[in-house]
């Protein structure tokens, strides 16, 4: 991992390969070693690029605020120390809402997105989201982050089998300080791009596993509201798809960007 300074934070990352540039990034409390099984691929025929978001992995984790434009622009701001000026986003779950952001902010930037179990939207103004925040924030201060991390990972990969990913998901979200993770999760509700979806017209592939969180029919509602968008599904696959499945997700970006 190589390390610089952007937005006077210094941020981790990933830089291999050579050719257009793919960068990835990963979801809230993780890092961009959960890309290993793209970056292991398309490194021989792309330059690939995958961050610690600021508050993740071994960037930086100031005590300051956290939100999804501060991802953003340090994505565009190390784009800009790498001279890079156009690039291929994959984002998994925050990261595709970073993705999103840097769609409607500077679309000039990017050549294509794969947004993979997200969304351009998290509401906060509903009964089912303030639930679902806050019973994540209160597991977090009444199990300690282990337990919690725990329930988080075992609700990425349901299904038999998943143990050994379990396990390695549980040990690096417990990993993450309290009150940076609390504060990257409390910014994520509240956040959307909705009034700038249909305006969006750089190519997107929604790719989303059959088992995610939010259904397949909402991501389908997304693409039908966009311009140049496409669903992909990968079945029996929950939230962590690319980790899961690495091979079909991989064969699916690369048919997308290619035809891009």
């Amino acid at each position: 991992m190589q390390q610089t300074t952007v937005n006077g934070v210094r941020i981790s990352y990933l830089d291999e390969g050579q050719g257009d540039v793919i960068i990835f990034l990963h979801g809230l409390g993780v890092s961009s070693r959960d890309w290993a099984g793209q970056i292991d691929y398309f490194r021989d025929r792309w330059r690939v690029i995958a961050p610690d978001f600021r508050g993740h992995g071994a960037s930086d984790k100031p005590d300051s605020h956290y939100d999804i434009s501060v991802h953003a622009n340090d994505v565009l701001g190390l784009m800009d120390q790498l001279g890079i000026n156009q690039a291929h986003l994959v984002g998994l779950s925050m990261g595709g809402m970073v993705a999103f952001q840097i769609a409607a902010d500077a679309p000039q930037r990017l050549k294509s997105m794969t947004i993979i179990n997200s969304g351009p939207v998290l509401p906060d103004n509903t009964f089912a989201a303030k639930k679902m925040l806050w019973t994540r924030v209160l597991s977090v201060h009444l199990l300690g982050m282990h337990r919690y991390a725990q329930k988080v990972a075992e609700s990425m990969f349901p299904g038999e089998g998943k143990e050994a990913l379990i396990d390695i998901f549980t040990r690096q979200i417990a990993s993450n300080p309290k009150k940076v993770y609390l504060k990257n999760l409390k910014s994520l509700f509240g956040w959307g791009v909705l009034e700038h979806l249909a305006d969006i017209e750089v190519p997107t592939l929604m790719l989303t596993g059959d088992r995610d969180y939010s259904p397949v029919a909402l991501k389908q509602a997304v693409v039908d509201a966009m311009k140049n968008a496409k669903l992909v599904v990968i079945a029996d696959t929950g939230h962590g798809t690319p980790i899961e499945k690495p091979g079909e997700t991989n064969e699916a970006i690369v048919r997308f960007i290619e035809a891009v």
